[in-house]
């Protein structure tokens, strides 16, 4: 018994289901990561980003702004990778920013970046190390797997 092509732009039978619990898997991931980070002593909060700008999920307190804060990652995120390019160096995995009230941990993704934000006061070595491995972690959802150190002391 042969299987009768499926003509273009038709649905095959069985991958919708597939699908939706693919997405919903990976959502569950997103979410997944920022409660962890969100543990960390000092972290008030993060954000998983679209390339674009898109908020795809959010964890902040209620008196930050949401929408700015996605398209200042996006923007940050995007000029990081095109100055890496133009200065031919290596690939742009994370970046941190710091100011007199909190730092701003940035990280690249498969489906564009993650931020955590914290206070002055925060463990910068314990978020640079949760971040590396929630984007290894994403990484690892879309593809090869980035090898993490087993603590923040191995970096």
């Amino acid at each position: 018994m042969s299987a009768e092509p499926v003509p273009p732009g038709q649905p095959v039978a069985g991958t919708a289901p597939l699908a939706a619990a693919s997405r919903s898997s990976r959502a569950r991931e997103f979410r997944r990561i920022l409660a962890e980070m969100l543990r960390i002593d000092r972290v008030r909060g993060g954000l998983v980003v679209a390339a674009d700008g898109l908020v795809i999920t959010s964890s902040v307190p209620r008196n930050i702004a949401i929408e700015p804060l996605a398209a200042l990652t996006a923007t940050l995120g995007r000029e990081l990778e095109a100055g890496g390019d133009r200065l031919k160096r290596s690939t742009f995995h994370t970046a941190l920013f710091s100011a007199d009230d909190g730092t701003l941990f940035l990280g690249a993704c498969p489906v564009g970046f993650v931020v955590v934000l914290g206070d002055r006061e925060v463990n910068v070595g314990l978020v640079q190390w949760a971040l590396r491995k929630a984007l290894a972690t994403l990484e690892g959802t879309w593809g090869a797997r980035d090898q993490v150190p087993a603590t923040p002391e191995e970096m």
